[in-house]
């Protein structure tokens, strides 16, 4: 399987930098954030005062900032744990999840097999910190050690921990084995063994705050600059870093909607094998073997590629060689291509080097932008004369092309394997597709493993916001709904632009989600209702259209008026406050408010309805027909429209604190009973008229409702009698949702049909709402969720003391133009831990996935203390005896020196270094430890020319 792979996610850590953007933004700016580090610094390191106080001694690094501090507890690691493992194990396990959840693929929903192909640095924490310390070993046991340290875990155990099920391969080439790794990856993805994978490095070396020695001719710069490409460039910096990417199959990143940063064409990986001066030099023929094949496997012609990442040490003989190599492969006369190295700005991360000048040259082509070679003097010699197609830049420009912008990145490891990959713009960053969507009021959902997680997401996605006002909000809310993974703790808002965003995180409160709450849906009775209740649910959400259309079409017969005359327009003559229309409209707003939420993915474990409440509740669960459900109440609107004239009191108070009031007033009854001191009394006008005077002599509260009618009490026999006789008409079926009777508060669970006479009773009885509620809340969990206007039920569940979380749809007394609180409410039961089907809940809202801040990982310090020294060590070692001064003596001394760094016995003194077995890098540290023992400067060019002790021993002497 051949084709184009996209870079679809990408997250790091940098030397200067807490993530990719930060990076970039360093790069672009031609910032160097190598660290000039203090004495101070370095003693507190445990670097001793004497190699401090040496001559070649350098001061600086690429520091990477917090390595000791871990989220342990999101991984489901002990913190012993912990803190015997590698840090750089650590730090990409992290980076794989934020790699994820840039890539939209943390969200715990299936999506393939995702490969984990990634390597480390050398393990300088387990030499320094964990080994030497006494009894760590006996009590951990060493297999529980070395799983935490050794290479060979490093990619399973990722794919152990975040529970990735495609190939887990740890790769080890030095300098190159991050692009070795995407190189890996990207075949993964052309044979199928992976649909998604991940590719990285990580370079933690310990203690950070060190530097080290420099020696003539070696790899690392003199002057802790490290000057790529520079006529004076002289040699590399260490540093350290953690980057990965995400990458996919291009026809699987359209097909998904991916942010595509860039595409890799082809790529190449190989070894210098022998031809070459030693293991640790580079080779020309190997670096222009793995070009040409790169380019070949990607079917690009490099005189296309405009933007060149090198590998770029600094060093010498190391940045002659690559150009040498490139000047084979890109031929002069071509069009310019821009070369340059992110080594220059944060130094050379070892194995996490080549993923960095990947994401770096990726970004470029996304942002279309060449950034400069930082730090550049002096160009070298041919970078100026013409002899090859490359330039330098000194600031960052604009990307100009007249066809695909290319680049491509290069890495060789020490020792010679060498990859190069080939990269390709995507299409442009496109702009948000939420079009007629802007504006509207969006639900953005946030959630972490703890309160304080979520809270530091909400200020991390706050300041992105300030940073980022052009982003669309419908596309901040898709990428929280629907490309995060959602954890226990919660908050939501509703917001329709940024400002409002800002303002709402800072002052959302964060709950706790049950596991599996029980949703309690409470529909509520006549005085919620208000004119264009549906309006914006009307306007944005076709399936609740359909329901209101279908309803008023259905009814307009039977009432003389078309109900979304009252439900979606402005209702001057407030028509939808008479019983007979308003019932009508509740029931059907409710219903299709119901179904809207079940259409939502909401499932309710009962239904609650208060009054003709109830009637919407039963077609909701399906044990009443819709349309039996509305004509049904449309008569029942015109029956207690049309009984005797009547009236309602509202007293906060129990029932049984009524009875002494009520004496002699025989025609009153008691309506309802909606919460332990909130009871409704019905009846003719004049009695109740007396009722109030005692209540009020007595300093009891009440209060008149807006009613004309004596609902639920003996004034409605007449009207129950002809509903019952209608009702019993009708076909009654199985419940497919359990309904919590208001007439008595039993549980109707799922099945048999309610008895014959019940709906002539509901409308005599009163409504035990309270008695319906207590049934409710004895349910696993229960959350409360107001399904139509207003906040009495929820408030009332409240007033008898339910800590349950209630949330009611639209609390406010008129309607949001876009249903905005419908929405709010709806995060709201997300919050509670309510199931949301997001893509049902967005429809086809055009919005598109965007870059986000990633998890904030908890900042636990898990970290041993390097092991003190032995006490012999402290000890002050002996001086060294005087350097001998004669060439024979110094010939001795040299030879001796030889033996012990080869292990060869009998040297003699013309016997060859390199003859001996000596490769280029010992050659140097050799030269480097004669300097500073005869105290004198070897010219490396001179004794490679005739390497033995004699003719060295003529140089110290000389």
């Amino acid at each position: 399987m051949n084709g184009d792979i996209a870079i679809v996610g990408l997250a790091g850590r940098f030397p200067g930098a807490a993530d990719v953007w930060e990076y970039w933004s360093n790069v672009v700016a031609g910032k160097i954030t190598i660290s000039e580090l203090t004495r101070g610094e370095l003693l507190a390191a445990g670097v001793p005062a004497q190699r401090l106080d040496d001559p070649a001694y350098v001061p600086a690094r690429g520091v990477l900032a917090d390595p000791d501090l871990f989220d342990a507890a999101f991984f489901g690691i002990t913190p012993r744990e912990a803190e015997t493992m590698d840090p750089q194990h650590r730090l990409l396990m992290q980076t794989a999840w934020a790699t994820l959840e840039s890539a939209g693929s943390a969200t715990g929903r299936p999506f393939g097999r995702v490969g984990v192909f990634a390597g480390a640095g050398f393990n300088y924490y387990a030499l320094h910190h964990v080994y030497p310390h006494p009894g760590l070993v006996d009590t951990q046991g060493l297999l529980s050690v070395v799983l935490g340290n050794e290479k060979d875990h490093l990619a399973a155990k990722i794919a152990y921990r975040l529970d990735l099920g495609g190939p887990a391969v740890t790769v080890q080439t030095a300098c190159s084995t991050s692009l070795v790794a995407v190189h890996l990856a990207c075949q993964s993805l052309r044979t199928g063994d992976s649909d998604v994978a991940l590719a990285g490095g990580a370079c933690v070396a310990v203690p950070q705050q060190a530097g080290y020695l420099y020696e003539t001719k070696g790899i690392m710069s003199p002057d802790g600059a490290c000057r790529p490409f520079d006529a004076s460039a002289a040699g590399t910096v260490p540093g350290n870093g953690v980057a990965m990417v995400a990458l996919k199959r291009a026809e699987d990143a359209r097909r998904d909607g991916d942010t595509v940063y860039a595409l890799i064409k082809g790529s190449a990986v190989n070894n210098d094998g022998g031809m070459k001066v030693g293991y640790t030099a580079p080779g020309v023929a190997g670096q222009i073997d793995v070009l040409t094949r790169a380019y070949a496997a990607a079917d690009v012609d490099p005189a296309t590629v405009g933007y060149l990442e090198a590998h770029g040490t600094a060093t010498e003989v190391g940045d002659a060689i690559e150009l040498a190599a490139l000047g084979e492969v890109f031929r002069p006369g071509a069009r310019a291509c821009s070369i340059g190295s992110v080594k220059a700005n944060v130094g050379h991360l070892d194995a996490a080097a080549g993923i960095s000048g990947l994401i770096k040259a990726a970004l470029a082509l996304h942002f279309r932008q060449i950034p400069p070679l930082a730090g550049l003097k002096q160009a070298r010699p041919e970078l100026l004369d013409g002899s090859t197609p490359f330039t330098v830049d000194t600031v960052a420009r604009p990307w100009d092309a007249d066809g695909p912008r290319r680049a491509a990145v290069s890495s060789f490891g020490l020792g010679g394997t060498n990859a190069h990959v080939v990269l390709e713009e995507a299409d442009g960053p496109a702009g948000s597709g939420a079009g007629a969507a802007d504006g509207r009021t969006e639900l953005i959902v946030l959630s972490g493993r703890d309160p304080e997680a979520v809270h530091a997401a909400a200020e991390q996605w706050s300041e992105h916001l300030r940073q980022r006002p052009d982003l669309a909000v419908a596309d901040v809310a898709l990428t929280s709904q629907t490309y995060r993974r959602h954890f226990t703790h919660r908050l939501a808002v509703a917001a329709r632009d940024v400002p409002a965003t800002l303002a709402r995180l800072r002052r959302a409160p964060v709950r706790e989600a049950a596991r599996r709450p029980s949703v309690l849906f409470l529909f509520p009775g006549q005085g919620a209702e208000f004119p264009a209740m549906s309006r914006g649910l009307y306007d944005r959400y076709p399936s609740f259209r359909a329901e209101l259309d279908h309803g008023a079409g259905l009814l307009a017969p039977l009432l003389g008026l078309d109900l979304r005359d009252v439900l979606v327009d402005d209702d001057p003559h407030g028509l939808v406050h008479r019983t007979d229309v308003t019932q009508p409209a509740l029931a059907l707003h409710e219903l299709a408010l119901g179904r809207l939420l079940v259409s939502w993915g909401v499932r309710p474990a009962a239904l609650i309805g208060h009054s003709v409440g109830e009637f919407a509740a039963a077609a909701l669960a399906g044990e009443l027909a819709a349309d039996d459900m509305l004509r049904l109440v449309a008569t029942r609107g015109r029956l207690m429209q049309d009984a005797p004239e009547g009236a309602m009191l509202a007293v906060l108070a129990p029932p049984s604190a009524l009875h002494e009031h009520l004496a002699g007033l025989d025609d009153l009854d008691v309506a309802a009973r909606n919460a332990p001191e909130f009871t409704v009394v019905a009846g003719p006008v004049a009695p109740l008229a007396a009722l109030r005077e005692r209540l009020d002599a007595a300093g009891v509260q009440c209060r008149a409702l807006p009613a004309q009618r004596a609902f639920h009490s003996r004034m409605m026999a007449d009207a129950a009698r002809l509903l019952g006789a209608e009702a019993d008409g009708v076909a009654r079926r199985p419940r497919t949702v359990p309904v919590i009777s208001t007439v008595d508060g039993t549980l109707l669970g799922k099945g048999l049909p309610r008895a014959e006479g019940y709906w002539g009773a509901q409308l005599r009885s009163p409504v035990r709402y309270h008695d319906a509620l207590l049934t409710g809340l004895g349910l696993p969990d229960p959350v409360l969720v107001e399904v139509g206007p207003g906040t009495a039920l929820t408030g009332m569940a409240r007033q008898g003391g339910s800590r349950a979380p209630g949330f009611a749809l639209q609390p406010r007394p008129t309607e949001r133009a876009d249903a905005g609180d419908v929405l709010a409410g709806l995060g709201g039961l997300w919050t509670a831990g309510a199931s949301v089907d997001w893509a049902a809940v967005r429809g086809d809202s055009g919005a598109r996935r965007v870059p986000l801040p990633t998890y904030p990982f908890a900042r636990t310090r898990h970290w041993l203390d390097a092991a003190p020294p032995p006490p012999d060590a402290a000890v002050a070692e002996p001086a060294p005896q005087p350097a001998a001064t004669g060439e024979d003596e110094v010939v001795k001394e040299i030879m001796e020196l030889w033996g012990r760094m080869l292990g060869c016995a009998d040297i003699g003194p013309d016997a060859n270094f390199f003859t001996l077995g000596g490769e280029s890098l010992l050659f140097i540290r050799m030269i480097s430890q004669v300097q500073r023992r005869f105290g004198v400067r070897i010219p490396a060019d001179a004794l490679s020319a005739d390497p033995t002790p004699r003719a060295l021993a003529g140089l110290v002497t000389a």
